[in-house]
């Protein structure tokens, strides 16, 4: 079921898609529709905030109906743009390819395509039930492979369009007992930057948004969010207009913040003992596993040896 808002008046009017036909290429100039993915919360709800402030009409997903549909009148209200709405659980196979073809049937062309959909599950590799790692694994990377690969081709055609995936500064190193999630992030950061060279000249262009912690429930509710800093922590809304702003300017990578910028673009440079040191610290195993992998790798490196 597809919902639709727009501005009628002083009120709010939500209509079926017959009296939507002269809206559903979009607002003005044909600009298309944004399809911001984990709408409903945190970096995603931003988003949506974010590009409805440029004045984008957006198409919000989701798989609580009821906060997407408030973030909607919310968003008709403050910014007069035209929202519609998907309740979808995107862990279903098929899910992503029905949500292309509803959207298709609709007329609906979206020229941004935002993939902020995603679930974090916390704890040792072996102790982490099977069903949750692939529940991982088909939200996080085949459900953004597949929407990217399906909304591509039209992007390509218009020559115009965007592709912003979500991230994490996790997608830099290894994370133990995050382990499933920080590959699957170094996917979408890898995924991210090849789609970046291919795209080069085509007018459509794709960015990996890298946030590192970030005052969402996902994080709140982890023992991870319980050991950081809150001087290290960024707002949802902070993160969400920068990444807005470098996906509306074609860049690759948006790393919100001094301290994320600084671990990813030291990481590559670092002995993997300490990489992987790092990405203990992350989840409460301190520094002192730091001081002690930067005190192996320094005498491994000075007997002429490698980490």
């Amino acid at each position: 079921m597809i919902a639709w808002f727009r501005r009628e008046g002083e009120g709010f009017t939500m209509a079926p898609s017959a009296r939507r036909k002269a809206d559903e290429g979009g607002k003005s100039g044909g600009s298309g529709w944004v399809l911001v993915t984990g709408a409903s919360a945190g970096i995603g709800r931003e988003l949506a905030r974010a590009f409805a402030s440029k004045g984008r009409d957006l198409v919000l997903l989701a798989r609580s109906h009821e906060t997407t549909t408030e973030l909607a009148r919310e968003l008709v209200a403050k910014n007069g743009v035209n929202v519609k709405t998907i309740p979808a659980d995107l862990s279903v196979p098929g899910a992503a390819q029905a949500i292309f073809d509803g959207l298709s049937e609709k007329g609906i062309s979206v020229d941004i395509l935002v993939n902020n959909a995603g679930v974090l599950f916390e704890g040792d590799f072996s102790s982490t039930p099977l069903e949750d790692h692939l529940r991982l694994l088909q939200i996080n990377v085949v459900t953004l492979t597949v929407l990217s690969r399906l909304f591509l081709p039209s992007m390509l055609q218009r020559r115009s369009g965007r592709i912003l995936n979500v991230a994490s500064t996790a997608a830099f190193m290894p994370v133990p007992r995050l382990a499933a999630y920080a590959a699957a992030k170094a996917y979408v950061l890898s995924l991210t930057e090849a789609l970046s060279q291919e795209l080069r000249g085509s007018g459509v262009t794709a960015t990996a948004l890298c946030p590192g912690f970030t005052d969402t429930s996902m994080i709140r509710g982890s023992r991870l969010g319980q050991s950081v800093p809150s001087i290290m922590v960024m707002s949802p809304a902070a993160v969400a207009e920068l990444g807005c702003a470098a996906c509306l300017a074609g860049e690759t990578i948006c790393l919100p913040g001094l301290a994320n910028k600084l671990i990813a673009s030291g990481t590559p440079l670092l002995p993997r003992g300490l990489v992987r040191a790092v990405g203990g610290m992350m989840t409460g195993e301190g520094w002192g596993r730091i001081a002690s992998a930067w005190r192996a790798g320094a005498s491994r490196s000075d007997k002429g040896g490698s980490s």
